[in-house]
């Protein structure tokens, strides 16, 4: 298998004179910055433009050499070059850390909706003031957030890396052959039981040799952001990531409850398909991911590449184009190797227009969906790249939109072809896996971080970390798994709780699913009407609160009911589904 590795050239040709120039001039632009956020303020619009200047060209050369070291290391987890110019990088941005400060509470004196009517500029960026304004409620003193940014380089953000070394250096022996970690999580789609259940044990075991100090970098992580968000004055962690979500706690507390409400029908599922698999009772965890019906196939990388491309296509041209795109450019790094990270993820680049994709590539049809969903990312990259610099980013609820749309695509092709009942179980099946991931393990995940986090003011136990996962997989999951057979370290795979600056990275994906799917009902209404808003909708992402988003598409996202209908869509699913294991059984 040839390796097939991403192309950074357009960023970097590596760490050389043009990178370290860039580097230099980042810090002048950052040096700058910080001079003119601490000046005497003599015209409240001439201020704010030029701070919004500055910012929009630090956002722009930031994110390419920021993007270069974040991706070149994750393809190489130990490149000590790569991780001492993030380390550097993370130097130049505490030199804005006290003037930023200054700069928010100044923002708290001014009418900003009455400057925006003299200046173009702070009109276009007006979102974005108005929530630094907010924000400022919650700061530090200028020698404090100093202060902190400082010392989170040698707290946080150093044991995050533990996690990421610790399981993107792991080698597991599976029949005697060396394994990478993503390998071995990758067996879960073998059509092989006993080498699924082998591929579980020896990943457990595995975790024994690495879980006490991964527990205490977590441990660490949780109670800096408990100290911390005291200090701000948030309630919670929670409160604090809605409010970097750009989203309303009724809004999740409805979504929650409708997930909640829906768990016997997952279960359900997860028993037929013990049953259909030969197991008693309820089903193990090492058979959650087994294929069924008779799509048993493995796909090259190429039959990956053509079936995205006529999904895409299906829906329309543009998608179907972009996708090929990405294809012949050489954005897509493949194949799992050994210090690589594990999983997948998208890197949009819009300062160059681009995107770039790092996939685990196995050959399993759901890494067929995986590479449908990280274009999806790509996509909505490529929209937001013709907004303004500042616009680039959208929050983690809205971040999932395109993405979870396009695997729906994918999903939807797949089935269009397939009329043996054994092959339509296969697709039908391998999406409600997806579901069941992103409703019943997400409120897992998310019982068990506000677990956590409730128990951060002291040192955690790796053993009751373990305990309170399981705790929270039986809540969840209810009795669709056998109890006997879960997996305690799941904290200890997901990387998402190892960051200080992201917490609850867990229902955006809920989130975007069931947001993703309610889109996806509109589409299949009115499919011409639906195209030409679509677009706009990815646009708005970035600047505007979730349930604005939402009410652009006429949703409203704070009434339990909408979650209810998406999640209605999932049933029918899962009622399909029964239906075939009972047939085909």
């Amino acid at each position: 298998m040839k390796a097939i590795n991403w192309d950074l050239n357009d960023l970097y040709k590596g760490f050389d004179e043009t990178f370290k120039n860039d580097l230099a001039k980042l810090d002048n632009l950052v040096q700058e910055m910080a001079a003119h956020l601490t000046s005497e303020v003599k015209d409240d619009v001439k201020y704010i433009e030029e701070a919004l200047k500055f910012d929009e060209k630090i956002t722009v050369l930031g994110r390419t050499i920021g993007s270069f070291a974040s991706l070149t290391s994750s393809t190489d987890v130990s490149n000590n070059e790569a991780l001492g110019y993030l380390s550097k990088l993370s130097q130049i941005y505490r030199g804005l850390t006290k003037p930023s400060v200054v700069f928010s509470r100044y923002l708290t004196t001014v009418n900003l909706d009455e400057l925006a009517t003299k200046s173009e500029l702070i009109n276009k960026y007006l979102y974005n003031l108005k929530k630094d304004q907010d924000g400022a409620k919650h700061l530090l003193s200028e020698a404090e957030e100093s202060l902190y940014a400082k010392l989170s380089e040698l707290s946080s953000r150093s044991w995050s890396q533990i996690q990421t070394l610790a399981t993107s250096n792991m080698m597991i022996e599976i029949n005697g052959e060396e394994k990478t970690f993503s390998d071995v999580r990758n067996m879960a789609y073998d059509n092989d039981q006993k080498l699924r259940k082998l591929a579980y044990e020896k990943e457990l075991e595995a975790y024994e040799k690495v879980d006490d100090y991964v527990a205490l970098a977590l441990t660490n992580i949780k109670r800096e952001v408990n100290t911390m968000n005291e200090l701000r004055g948030y309630e919670s962690a929670l409160e604090k990531t809605l409010d970097q979500s750009n989203m309303k706690k009724e809004t999740l507390d409805a979504m929650i409850s409708a997930m909640k409400d829906f768990r016997p029908q997952f279960a359900n599922y997860l028993k037929a398909k013990s049953k259909y698999l030969g197991h008693k009772g309820s089903l193990p965890w090492y058979d959650m991911f087994a294929p069924v019906g008779n799509l048993n196939k493995t796909y090259t990388y190429d039959e990956a590449k053509s079936l995205v491309f006529n999904a895409f296509t299906s829906f329309s041209p543009k998608l179907g184009n972009f996708a090929q795109k990405t294809f012949d450019k050489n954005w897509i790094d493949v194949y799992p190797k050994k210090g690589k990270r594990g999983g997948a993820f998208c890197s949009n680049q819009p300062q160059i227009g681009q995107s770039r994709i790092l996939l685990n590539f196995t050959g399993a049809l759901d890494n067929v969906s995986t590479l449908a969903h990280e274009l999806g990312h790509a996509y909505h990259g490529e929209i937001i790249s013709d907004n303004a610099p500042l616009h680039w980013s959208y929050s983690m609820p809205l971040a999932e939109t395109a993405s979870i749309f396009c695997e729906a695509i994918m999903n939807d092709y797949l089935l269009s072809g397939v009329k043996d009942d054994s092959e339509k179980l296969s697709i039908l099946e391998m999406g409600l896996q997806g579901d069941t991931q992103v409703i019943i393990d997400i409120l897992s995940r998310f019982l068990f971080e506000s677990k956590v986090f409730e128990s951060a003011n002291r040192p955690i136990s790796k053993h009751e970390m373990k305990t309170w996962m399981l705790e929270a997989q039986k809540e969840a999951y209810q009795d669709g798994l056998d109890h006997q057979n879960l997996h305690p370290y799941m904290w200890l795979v997901k990387g998402h709780y190892y960051s200080a600056g992201l917490n609850f990275y867990n229902f955006p994906y809920a989130f975007g699913l069931l947001f993703g799917k309610g889109l996806y009902a509109q589409y299949l209404k009115d499919k011409e009407a639906f195209i030409k808003n679509y677009d706009k909708l990815l646009k708005l992402t970035t600047m505007a609160d979730a349930e604005d988003v939402a009410l652009s598409m006429g949703i409203d996202i704070t009434e339990k009911s909408f979650w209810v209908d998406s999640l209605k869509m999932i049933e029918q699913n899962i009622d399909q589904v029964i239906d075939l294991f009972k047939k085909l059984n």
